[in-house]
């Protein structure tokens, strides 16, 4: 990205601005946690919103990792932006694991479909979105 690594790693740990470019954030609330922070993140994902909780790691200004707390649907989220300063532009490598949990009386195909939206479909727009909001396109 045609930005530096400190200008990127802002525009990350601004959990409070993703509803303002990411698309199916809907509500964002962030409480502290230690050396850490709760973001409890309230999605849309068309078919269903989803409430969950990671907590993020803030290593400045490199990394920004996350693990689950808890949340509707969620059984597994952990990840990681990882930040590589390349001449003054910021290589960016995103790795998330997701599993989703199969709650009671909800159809496996419901939960195959939120899978393949959050997979398929919310993250390549995430990160694209990111892209344009950190390169002010």
């Amino acid at each position: 990205m045609a930005v530096p690594v400190e200008q990127f790693f802002d525009l990350i740990v601004r959990y409070e601005s993703y509803p303002e470019f990411v698309p199916q954030l809907k509500g964002i609330r962030v409480t502290p946690a230690g050396a850490a922070k709760d973001v409890e993140y309230q999605v849309d994902l068309g078919i269903r919103r989803i409430r969950y909780t990671l907590r993020h790691v803030e290593v400045r200004p490199r990394k920004v990792t996350w693990s689950l707390v808890g949340g509707e649907m969620m059984k597994v989220s952990n990840g990681a932006w990882e930040l590589f300063d390349e001449g003054g532009r910021t290589r960016a490598r995103y790795s998330v694991e997701v599993e989703v949990a199969k709650p009671p009386l909800v159809p496996q195909r419901i939960v195959d479909m939120v899978t393949e939206e959050l997979t398929r479909v919310s993250l390549p727009r995430m990160l694209a979105a990111f892209k344009a909001r950190a390169e002010g396109t």
